[in-house]
């Protein structure tokens, strides 16, 4: 059984203000007294105080661990077995670095709890006599439907990684900031350099792990919402995975402020959508017309070319073109642009649709039971 926090490690959570990093060792005799305390296996107890010290003797100061790529502080890539690790001193000590993260001595960056991939939070916490309240979030989880295991997954995942993140240990600290600031490492944990490491590829961690994660974190929203932790009405959005808009400087003016004036009106959805065909339309200029530097110059036969693209060019995820509803999308957004650029005066810009949703295709016609086509 975990014994009592120490005077050491409170002062160790106390003395660091909220928000800045901590990255500290703590006192050798309060880890080895929580091991040499636990109700193991002998050979396993001394297996971990070995762990702890020949890490600690690698890394001195924590500062420097930190500091080191992200691969070496993992410790094991996934296509690794145990005991091929590439850096072992680091894949070892994982419990050891759990109890410095629960008992406030470390928090920990989301992109070494990504990386490292199964970290039992609740568990390590469990040992060290600390709740941090994800029973509760199960059960009321459950209580608005959510299934057992689904709502089980998701509120260790979600409120263990934000503990260890935050040094917050209760799950009545987390607030909306907290899960903005999640969603948001996921989405530049994609961007990563080193991403190839953990994942085949930038979309195999899109579809397969950000998702789940992404939904864990949605159901953790949910449930915070209706017990009235948090004021925002939870919407499962999934982070923008696109680059910047870039166009041509006068050409990203005039985008810039319509998008912007349309999101004072428009759903987010709306607007995404809107945002695509503009980077579309402008991507297809700068590879076929590159001298058109302003929207101005943008003629019905650029609009007319580039819609019948979008007919032909098969695309990245399907290899195939784009079908009838999302040309329809593409083309009725470029569409918009230009009727409202030319309404409210805009200069840089046409001052009229040179393509409208008469360019669209039309959508195919179902058969009707009454009147089946002959």
């Amino acid at each position: 059984m975990a014994g009592l926090i120490s005077a050491a490690a409170l002062a160790a959570t106390s003395a660091t203000p909220a928000g800045r990093p901590r990255r500290r060792h703590c006192p050798e005799s309060e880890y080895l007294a929580y091991v040499r305390g636990q109700d193991i296996h002998p050979g396993y107890r001394n297996q971990k105080i070995r762990y702890f010290r020949v890490f600690k003797a690698a890394w001195p100061k924590m500062a420097d661990w930190f500091a080191a790529s992200l691969v070496e502080r993992v410790g094991r890539l996934p296509v690794e077995a145990q005991k091929t690790a590439s850096y072992p001193i680091s894949f070892n000590a994982r419990p050891y670095l759990l109890f410095l993260g629960l008992r406030g001595y470390v928090t920990f960056d989301y992109a070494w709890m990504f990386g490292a991939g199964q970290i039992r939070v609740d568990d390590a916490a469990t040992a060290l006599g600390i709740d941090l309240a994800a029973g509760e979030l199960i059960e009321e989880a459950v209580a608005l439907g959510y299934n057992p295991g689904s709502a089980r997954r998701a509120m260790r995942w979600t409120v263990g990684r934000i503990a260890l993140h935050t040094g917050i240990q209760h799950a009545g600290e987390i607030t909306d900031d907290h899960i903005s600031e999640a969603l948001e490492a996921v989405r530049l944990f994609s961007e990563r350099d080193d991403l190839h490491c953990f994942y085949p590829s930038a979309q195999n961690f899109r579809e397969g792990a950000a998702k789940q994660w992404i939904t864990h974190l949605h159901q953790l929203q949910v449930v915070l919402f209706h017990r009235g932790q948090v004021a925002a009405q939870p919407r499962k959005l999934m982070p923008s995975w696109k680059p910047p808009l870039v166009l041509p400087p006068r050409m990203q003016a005039v985008a810039d402020k319509w998008l912007a004036a349309r999101r004072l009106t428009d759903a987010p959805a709306t607007v995404e959508k809107l945002e695509i065909a503009v980077r579309r339309f402008g991507e297809w200029l700068a590879e076929h017309d590159p001298q058109i530097v302003s929207y101005a110059d943008v003629t019905r036969d650029h609009c007319l070319a580039w819609a019948q693209s979008l007919a032909e060019a098969p695309t990245e995820k399907t290899g195939k073109p784009l079908g009838p509803v999302t040309r329809i999308q593409r083309i009725s957004g470029l569409s918009q642009m230009f009727r409202d650029t030319a309404a409210w005066e805009y200069t840089d810009v046409p001052g009229y649709a040179p393509i409208t949703s008469r360019d669209a295709p039309k959508l195919p016609q179902r058969d009707s039971p009454l009147h089946p086509r002959p």
